[in-house]
C-alpha cells in the first residue's frame, strides 16, 4: 500500500463508517435509530475515532518532504543539513536635522516610528560619515521595513530635533522562507550534492547572508581558481556597495585566496552586483467601449512593473549546468496587461524601440538584469 492509498484508506474511516461498523455488531433486536440508547452510547466513541483517525493522516502527511508543513518540515530540512532562511530586518538611512539646518546628536538605540496606522518601529545604529544622516534598523523583520520612506515620529525626546526622515533603505529585508521555497532545496539536494566549493554550495551558502535575495555563480570566470558571485537584494534589485561589501567580507575578505571567509581554499571570489538594463516599452492598447486610455495607464504601469519584478524573481534560475540566461517574451508582457480591467487588446509591443523579444545578457563578460524604462503608447 503506497502513501496515496494509505491516504485514501484513512479518509474513508470517518464517523459515518466507524458508526455503521459498531451498529452492525449490535443485536437485531435492539434498537439503534438515532436518539436510542445504544445509538447515543456508540455515538461518541465513533466520533472519537474518526477525529484520531484524521490526526493520524495528519501525521502521516507530516512524515513526507513533499507534504510537511511549517515544523514538521523544518525537521525534515535539519535531516539535510539544511535551515529554513529566518527573516531579517531592514537597514535604512535617516537624515536628522536641527531648525538651522545642522546635525542632531543620536546615539545607538534611539528610537523612531514611521507615521502611519501600523507604524515601524526604527533604532539607531550608528552616525554616518556625513553627521546628519544615521543608520537605523527596523524592529519588525520582513519586508515590512522595506516599504515606508518619509517623516519620522520620534518616540524619545531630542533637545533641538526639527526634522527626522528616513530617506532610503540600504538594505531590503526579507520574510521568513516560505514552505514552498524551503520545500524546493531539500527536495534538489537528492539531485545536487552542495559540497566543498562547487556552484551549489556557494549559491547555498550566499543565500543564506541577510540581505541577500538572489545568487548567480560564474566559476572560472576570469581564469582559474576565480569566482564571480552575483548578487541582488532581498527586493529583487541592484544591491548597493554596503551590501555588496557585507557579502565580499563574508565569502573572501582578502584577495590572497588563502580561505579566511566562507570560500575555499585557492578561489579567488569577486562579489558584485549584476548591469541594470533598462528596457523602453511601446505599445498600442485598445480599451473597452466607455474607457479612455488615460484612466487606465497607471494600472498599466503598474501591471508592467509587476511583470518586470516577476522576471527578476526569475532571473537566478539555471540549467543543470549552471548557465543562465533569460528572455523577455512580448507576449507574456500582452498577457500580463490584459489582465487590466478595461483593455481589450494589445499589439505592437516592441521593446527598445525593437520589434522583437528581448534576450539578455549572461556571461563570464556581462550579467545583465532587466527592469522597466519609458512606457511609450502608440
Amino acid at each position: 500500500m503506497n502513501y496515496e492509498e494509505i491516504g485514501k484508506y484513512l479518509e474513508e474511516r470517518d464517523f459515518a463508517y466507524y458508526l455503521e461498523q459498531a451498529m452492525e455488531q449490535v443485536p437485531d433486536n435492539i434498537d439503534i435509530r438515532e436518539g436510542s440508547i445504544m445509538y447515543d452510547a456508540l455515538a461518541p466513541a465513533c466520533y472519537s475515532l474518526a477525529e484520531f483517525t484524521m490526526q493520524l493522516k495528519n501525521v502521516l502527511l507530516e512524515t513526507f518532504t513533499q507534504t510537511a508543513q511549517g515544523g514538521y518540515l523544518d525537521l525534515r530540512a535539519e535531516e539535510h543539513g539544511i535551515k529554513r532562511i529566518a527573516a531579517t530586518q531592514a537597514i535604512v538611512k535617516g537624515k536628522f536635522t536641527k531648525d538651522d539646518g545642522t546635525p542632531v546628536v543620536l546615539v545607538e538605540g534611539n528610537r523612531f516610528s514611521s507615521i502611519d496606522d501600523d507604524p515601524v518601529y526604527y533604532s539607531i545604529i550608528k552616525q554616518d560619515t556625513d553627521p546628519l544622516y544615521y543608520t537605523l534598523l527596523a524592529e519588525t523583520a520582513g519586508t515590512r521595513g522595506n516599504q515606508y520612506i518619509g517623516q519620522l515620529l520620534p518616540i524619545d525626546h531630542f533637545n533641538g530635533l526639527a526634522t527626522a526622515e528616513l530617506i532610503e533603505v540600504v538594505i531590503p529585508a526579507r520574510d521568513e522562507e516560505s514552505d514552498d521555497d524551503l520545500r524546493t532545496r531539500i527536495l534538489k539536494t537528492y539531485q545536487v550534492n552542495a559540497f566543498g566549493g562547487n556552484v551549489e554550495d556557494y549559491i547555498n551558502l550566499t543565500s543564506a547572508i541577510d540581505g541577500v535575495g538572489a545568487v548567480q555563480v560564474y566559476p572560472v570566470w576570469n581564469g582559474g581558481g576565480t569566482v564571480r558571485v552575483v548578487i541582488l537584494n532581498n527586493a529583487f534589485g541592484l544591491p548597493n556597495t554596503t551590501l555588496v561589501n557585507q557579502v565580499q567580507e563574508i565569502i573572501s575578505p582578502t584577495d590572497d585566496q588563502k580561505g579566511y571567509g566562507l570560500a575555499p581554499i585557492g578561489h579567488l571570489v569577486t562579489v558584485a552586483g549584476p548591469t541594470q538594463k533598462n528596457v523602453a516599452v511601446s505599445l498600442h492598447v485598445d480599451t473597452m467601449v466607455g474607457v479612455s486610455l488615460d484612466s487606465l495607464k497607471s494600472s498599466i504601469s503598474a501591471k508592467l512593473e509587476e511583470h518586470f519584478l516577476t522576471l527578476r524573481k526569475t532571473w537566478a534560475n539555471h540549467d543543470d549546468l549552471y548557465n543562465y540566461g533569460q528572455t523577455i517574451y512580448r507576449s507574456q508582457l500582452i498577457v500580463s496587461v490584459l489582465q487590466v480591467e478595461g483593455v481589450a487588446n494589445v499589439s505592437g509591443v516592441k521593446f527598445n524601440n525593437a520589434d522583437a523579444d528581448l534576450t539578455l545578457q549572461m556571461d563570464n563578460t556581462k550579467q545583465e538584469i532587466a527592469f522597466l524604462g519609458t512606457v511609450t503608447y502608440t
